[in-house]
């Protein structure tokens, strides 16, 4: 009995020590999937140096697509000429496209990637709205444009105003001449006071002086216009800033309140 229990003593398995070695088990798993992760990140650390270091994947072609009409096309190779060569993936498309727009009368760019490693840069020409009387020209858009050594279209016309307000005046002559254009009114200069005050000169006359509520008092004085328009050759200015009715300046030095 005795030597069957000692037999039995040294086969049975030591469950104290099955129940030892499960944590540590775990905890080897734990150091292997922490050490994978460091693995991992490190590869991705170097893979993406790798991409984003300034003389890889260089820019091979630029392609410009639009009607260049007045634009110098030697100025246009010569602002992409810098990003030749370039990292395809880290080159940043807006200081291509500010190059490009610096570029006299180019007006709206647009850059776009093409793989493998090309870039693909549509280009419109700007259009010249009216000329501002303190210098340049003002475009389509409202902004300012300085252009020498090129002659713009004839028949513009002037705009006049504090620096920085020629987008508001762009979109006001917009409106103006929409309602005057029925009439057969067409504007040629527009000039915007400090204190706000718009004074509108048409082609053969006369002026209109405006303030708040322009649009309104503009139209109401557009309904009566066709009574007036056989003396307009003698009008010199129109004030359409009173709250009932509009004063008229004449030539001759007289004034007539509406």
């Amino acid at each position: 009995m005795s030597i069957g229990a000692d037999i039995r003593t040294r086969l049975a398995p030591d469950r104290r020590g099955l129940r030892a070695t499960g944590p540590a088990r775990r905890l080897d798993r734990r150091h292997a999937r922490v050490a994978l992760a460091i693995l991992a990140a490190v590869a991705v650390a170097m893979g993406a140096r790798a991409l984003l270091a300034p003389n890889r994947f260089p820019v091979r072609s630029v392609r410009v697509i639009g009607h260049l009409g007045h634009i110098p096309q030697p100025l246009i190779v010569a602002a992409v000429q810098p990003f030749l060569y370039r990292n395809f993936y880290t080159l940043p498309l807006g200081t291509v496209r500010a190059a490009v727009a610096s570029v006299p009368w180019v007006g709206s760019v647009r850059v776009e990637r093409r793989f493998p490693r090309a870039l693909v840069i549509y280009v419109g020409r700007m259009r010249l709205a009216a000329r501002w009387a303190r210098g340049g020209w003002v475009d389509a858009g409202g902004g300012h444009a300085h252009l020498r050594g090129y002659e713009p279209p004839a028949g513009l016309p002037v705009f006049q105003g504090p620096a920085g307000r020629e987008r508001e005046m762009w979109v006001h002559y917009g409106r103006l001449q929409a309602l005057l254009k029925p009439a057969g009114l067409v504007i040629t200069a527009l000039d915007l006071s400090e204190r706000g005050t718009w004074r509108v000169a048409l082609r053969g006359g006369p002026q209109l002086v405006l303030g708040h509520k322009a649009y309104a008092r503009l139209a109401r004085f557009l309904t009566v216009f066709p009574q007036l328009a056989a003396r307009r050759s003698a009008m010199r200015q129109v004030d359409l800033r009173y709250t009932n009715g509009f004063a008229i300046g004449w030539k001759t030095g007289s004034r007539d309140k509406k």
